[in-house]
């Protein structure tokens, strides 16, 4: 990760007031050059983070941060966040959609398409991600949205040294740890899901080796044409842990194995 410093233990993420209002953000998506991402596995790194969690903008002109009861901020019952009774409806270009219009629904919705965002394909496949965007964004941010991640996308493949050929292999694996309503209202609501990330190449000339990380993301979703939306999405570091000092990272030849072998659960409910 660009510019963190290990510790030991676990970080203790405190959420600024610009992260959960929506309003007056930096876009972490406008901060990331393509010109900057060609030295190496840490800045490597920083671009998928930046990718993960870039802003949707114009979260504001839908009322993002506007009519929202306060809410207390508690944990979901179990990581992942989709409760009894929030599951999707169906799904849509892949993606689960049809949420109910309660907390439950919302979290779901945050983790689903957080979870969406971080597939491979939506890396590699110009045309799923925009399927994609389409499907979880509200109308006003999808735009910009849609410019942000095209030009991301195109970095962070050239960061890993990912070709047609290598693309097949990349690793790129998002679960979530747990998630948090910040605050809900029938019309908005902000969810933080922790998130755990596998991100890499495994190939032995590989520019960014598979690596872990933790972040947590805010997201800020309305209710819009009977569904929630992402209006905003925001990242933060960890919570991380150490670690185990007895753990070695698995060889090339066992992660590529493994990212065959095992498929990865992408949705919650």
């Amino acid at each position: 990760m660009a510019g963190n410093q290990k510790q030991a233990g676990t970080r203790t993420l405190t959420a600024k007031a610009s992260e959960v209002s929506g309003t007056g953000t930096v876009d972490p998506w406008r901060r990331a050059k393509i010109g900057a991402i060609v030295f190496g596995v840490v800045l490597a790194i920083g671009i998928v983070l930046t990718l993960f969690g870039g802003s949707g903008g114009g979260g504001s002109k839908d009322g993002a941060g506007s009519n929202q009861a306060p809410a207390e901020s508690k944990p979901t019952s179990q990581a992942g966040g989709s409760g009894p009774g929030a599951k999707a409806s169906s799904t849509k270009n892949g993606v689960p959609v049809g949420y109910p219009r309660s907390k439950g629904g919302a979290v779901a919705a945050a983790v689903n398409y957080q979870a969406a965002r971080s597939a491979p394909g939506y890396f590699t496949d110009e045309a799923l991600r925009h399927q994609v965007l389409k499907t979880v964004m509200t109308s006003s941010a999808l735009t910009g949205q849609q410019q942000q991640d095209d030009q991301t996308a195109k970095g962070l493949m050239a960061s890993l040294g990912a070709t047609a050929k290598t693309a097949p292999d990349m690793v790129m694996r998002a679960a979530s740890l747990g998630t948090n309503v910040a605050s809900y209202s029938r019309d908005t609501a902000t969810v933080r899901v922790w998130m755990s990330e596998v991100v890499g190449v495994p190939t032995e000339k590989s520019k960014m080796p598979v690596a872990g990380t933790w972040s947590t993301y805010t997201l800020i979703l309305q209710w819009q044409d009977g569904d929630w939306k992402v209006a905003s999405i925001d990242r933060a570091d960890g919570p991380t842990p150490m670690v185990a000092p007895d753990s070695s990272p698995s060889s090339t030849d066992d992660m590529r194995l493994a990212n065959k072998e095992f498929e990865a659960p992408r949705y919650a409910g």
